[in-house]
């Protein structure tokens, strides 16, 4: 399946923060695409949920099961983890074009824990807050039909797929939209360095 250089590549990333600091080190892919893992380390470059599937296939080396959290949000980018479980608790790995919604260290008693942790930074570009519900913990082997590590084809489809599992509720709608916006100081923080292109316009 991976070629020698690849298993070697993989070996390389040797701890989860090993993969984290890989995944902050890519150019961030604006593109409404899905490419594989091997794609990825072609390129060089990554949205969240490329990045989460690169996670995915680094952290099988270290003899973690390959597990995928989405993020669901309204009017808002959703948001994908690639989660992992530790002694101490759960922890995530993944990309984002904001300051805020990067990786957790593993000290999270629950998943749901570990979702919040992100409540308070997810918000759109009108400052609005977003985040709604997340797909119960998906374990990715369920989706190899798709050779989603190595695949030359868009997987985009896939990434659809990933959406439409079963969720947990965080807000109703209703009760979201009553929150009172973010300030300007933490919207400047939490999006500083973005790529402006990658960024859902609200």
């Amino acid at each position: 399946m991976w070629t020698p250089s690849e298993e070697k590549f993989f070996h390389s990333l040797h701890s989860p923060i090993k993969i984290q600091r890989y995944l902050d080190d890519l150019t961030y892919n604006p593109e409404n695409s899905l490419a594989s893992p091997r794609y990825v380390m072609m390129t060089e470059s990554a949205h969240c949920l490329e990045a989460c599937l690169v996670a995915a296939s680094a952290l099988e080396f270290l003899g973690y099961s390959p597990l995928l959290v989405n993020l669901l949000a309204h009017d808002d980018d959703h948001h994908a983890l690639t989660l992992y479980q530790t002694k101490t608790g759960w922890g995530s790995l993944t990309k984002s074009n904001t300051t805020l919604l990067g990786g957790r260290l593993p000290y999270y008693q629950s998943v749901r824990e570990l979702v919040m942790s992100y409540f308070a930074f997810y918000f759109n570009s009108a400052n609005k807050y977003s985040l709604l519900s997340f797909t119960k913990p998906i374990n990715l082997n369920d989706y190899n039909h798709w050779d989603w590590r190595t695949s030359d084809h868009d997987l985009w489809a896939m990434g659809i797929k990933l959406t439409e599992n079963p969720k947990e509720k965080i807000l109703s709608l209703k009760e979201l939209k009553k929150i009172p916006p973010v300030t300007n100081r933490l919207k400047e923080a939490c999006f500083y360095g973005a790529d402006l292109d990658g960024l859902y316009k609200a």
